[in-house]
């Protein structure tokens, strides 16, 4: 007995060869999940890898939501004006939101739970790190209305204005390691796509914004 899909196969073997397509194509995804390991917070510290980070998403800023980051990162920075200190809390490898800051606080510091993220800022800071921050600087500039020519003035702007750069752990308290005569000094505080992905429950979020929001200066709103 021949099926209405045996005809059309004979009829039409691009029909067949394009099933065997997508046959494979789901098999290798399916391989891939099955393979694919999901890190956590308690593996980050040795599984992180932060060239291939900055090398995924700030090469070409392909991730819409970085691309909605540093469109409206700068509108947020003009409302809030100028400001003695900000904290970028989870700053991971990333300098965009310190460079975004660079004309309004008066000083600078970015924080981070892995080691190998602070190397990567200190080495940025002092000049020896390979990445290229061009492209999501560019985006950034084009964003306040500034030529790209002021590219290099406003990474040396930027370098001059961090202060420090420490280590810091949400779920602490103190969450941040810096001076003692820094805590709770900070004017604004800025976390993107940190926190929500160190917390397992809405308990730990809420406890972890508390910590992060007691390095806030005293009266700050």
């Amino acid at each position: 007995m021949v099926n209405v899909f045996d005809i059309e196969v004979q009829a039409r073997p691009d029909v067949f060869k394009q099933k065997e397509q997508e046959n494979s194509v789901l098999q290798e995804k399916e391989e891939i999940e099955k393979n694919e390991t999901i890190y956590d917070r308690t593996s980050f510290m040795t599984t992180f890898s932060t060239d291939a980070y900055l090398e995924d998403f700030y090469t070409k800023v392909e991730d819409p939501a970085m691309q909605m980051v540093l469109k409206f990162l700068p509108l947020i920075a003009c409302r809030i004006g100028s400001i003695d200190r900000l904290l970028d809390f989870g700053a991971g490898p990333t300098i965009h939101v310190a460079a975004t800051f660079r004309d309004y606080a008066k000083e600078l510091h970015l924080a981070d739970y892995l080691p190998q993220n602070r190397e990567e800022l200190i080495a940025w800071k002092e000049n020896r790190s390979r990445f290229d921050w061009s492209t999501p600087l560019k985006m950034i500039l084009t964003q306040e209305g500034s030529a790209w020519e002021q590219l290099q003035e406003m990474i040396t702007r930027t370098r001059n204005k961090v202060h420090g750069i420490y280590h810091c752990d949400c779920f602490q308290n103190p969450s941040v390691d810096c001076p003692s005569h820094l805590h709770g000094t900070f004017d604004v505080i800025v976390t993107i796509f940190c926190v929500e992905y160190c917390c397992n429950s809405y308990e730990e979020y809420k406890n972890a914004i508390k910590n992060i929001a007691g390095q806030i200066k005293s009266g700050v709103q």
